[in-house]
């Protein structure tokens, strides 16, 4: 128990000194403004500043500072979101945009895989760089093809293959390197998740040929017909 609370003093300090050193900012409509004002310019569109965030396809706030998601009312349209490199603690003000296909909230200071049941269109999602511990949160995104969560906290190899195994999905692309996990070794890390993900096409962006899969499935045979 003291450790756990240690761990959680020591997180609010950081965040306390995160704000006082780098200013939080939320989402509001000046930025939002600012968005559209950069992302006319490098596309060469002169005539649309004053284009309505209801029709708003695309949206871009990296390293912002933002601390918190919201203020995303009427953004109905976003198929993209980009909310990576900022300092945000929770997934949460997702639930109105049920078309995203791509979310990028790495690099941020999450601890857990919530808020995201409303995204069942989502296709690539990246947590990568965060503070998750555990993988859950993921059942309703049926359509996820591509799911980064490297450089995280997660420590338990087994319970991460079979919470994937368990999801009804059409993962391909997996990202999971720089957990806690990898210290079990090169052959267990990647042997392990080849073998139980048949699906699965690329392992920490590494195609995974017919030799490596085949020799996966035979290392960890006895496994996979314990789980039948």
């Amino acid at each position: 128990m003291q450790g756990v609370v240690q761990k959680h003093l020591k997180l609010k300090q950081q965040i306390e000194v995160d704000k006082e050193t780098v200013k939080p900012t939320v989402i509001n409509d000046r930025l939002i403004q600012q968005y559209l004002l950069t992302y006319n310019r490098e596309n060469n569109i002169f005539d649309e500043d004053e284009k309505p965030i209801w029709e708003l396809e695309h949206l871009s706030l990296s390293y912002l500072n933002i601390i918190s998601i919201g203020n995303l009312d009427g953004m109905d349209n976003l198929i993209k979101l980009q909310l990576d490199n900022n300092i945000i603690t929770k997934i949460q003000g997702l639930e109105r945009l049920d078309k995203l296909k791509w979310l990028d909230l790495s690099f941020n200071m999450i601890e857990k895989i919530e808020g995201l049941d409303q995204l069942s269109k989502l296709e690539d999602l990246s947590l990568y760089d965060n503070k998750i511990s555990k993988l859950e949160g993921l059942d309703a995104l049926t359509n996820l093809n591509v799911l980064s969560v490297g450089k995280n906290q997660l420590d338990h190899l087994d319970k991460c293959v079979d919470y994937l195994v368990g999801l009804n999905n059409k993962l391909e692309v997996l990202k999971i390197k720089q957990n806690l996990f990898k210290e079990q070794g090169e052959k267990e890390y990647k042997g392990r998740i080849i073998a139980f993900l048949t699906e699965l096409k690329y392992l920490d962006y590494e195609l995974i040929d017919d030799e490596e899969r085949k020799k996966a499935t035979n290392d960890y045979r006895a496994d996979i017909d314990a789980k039948k």
